[in-house]
């Protein structure tokens, strides 16, 4: 679902989530590669100072219906949220010649969300499932896609960054960073065990101040260029 950056949205959403996001009501609607830079050769050191390679956006919606006492166990994301508000986009750079495979990864489950296949991984149609407030909020949870959660994507490469020292260099020294959740993540042991997950939960720093203790754990991947 290509869109163009020229004209961008005059009304993007927060990331100061508001106190009814807390629930499990965000709703990431359209993800898409917007634009490309050439990469570095693998051969070279990646530059200490992380160079915004790639950028994409998110579309977010808030689906009012997820949590309402008379949904039934046929109920799936598609019924209950095909009314859903749109809130707006937000612009995320992404670092890709400090952490290549952690924003490759990340790409592909952008870019498959305009893919026609249904049983493609994507993170569209999937749920933010944690917001702390005045922090940082968490999407990207693997699992059921009729939960809200991402389709094992087990096509994905394995991701090496994250055993890898220097992918841990960047900080989450303020709002609107975008990082690889390894630690703050509350998957299930029976899906963090299979043999076919792959990280690909993510979250973003709300702010108003930085969050130190995500620093070390986390793999800083991106930062957000419009939507606040």
């Amino acid at each position: 679902m290509a869109s163009s950056l020229a004209h961008p949205p005059p009304h993007l959403p927060s990331l100061n989530p508001k106190p009814n996001f807390t629930r499990r009501s965000l709703l990431l609607t359209s993800t898409a590669t917007t634009l490309s830079f050439p990469s570095l050769s693998s051969s070279a050191s990646p530059p200490p100072i992380p160079t915004i390679t790639d950028r994409i956006f998110m579309e977010f919606s808030l689906c009012p219906n997820y949590y309402l006492p008379n949904r039934t166990l046929g109920d799936t994301i598609s019924t209950l949220c095909s009314d859903s508000t749109l809130l707006g986009r937000v612009i995320l750079g992404l670092y890709g010649n400090l952490v290549p495979r952690t924003v490759s990864n990340f790409k592909s489950l952008c870019i498959s969300a305009s893919n026609s296949n249904p049983n493609s991984s994507s993170y569209k149609n999937t749920l933010v499932h944690k917001v702390l407030p005045g922090q940082y909020f968490l999407a990207g949870r693997q699992g059921r896609p009729d939960r809200g959660e991402v389709r094992p994507p087990s096509y994905l490469p394995r991701n090496i960054e994250t055993v890898d020292p220097k992918a841990f260099t960047l900080t989450h020294s303020r709002p609107g960073i975008v990082s690889l959740s390894l630690s703050e993540n509350d998957d299930e042991d029976e899906i963090k065990f299979d043999p076919e997950y792959r990280n690909v939960e993510f979250l973003i720093t709300t702010g108003p101040g930085p969050c130190p203790q995500l620093d070390n754990k986390n793999i800083v991947f991106g930062t957000v260029l419009e939507g606040n």
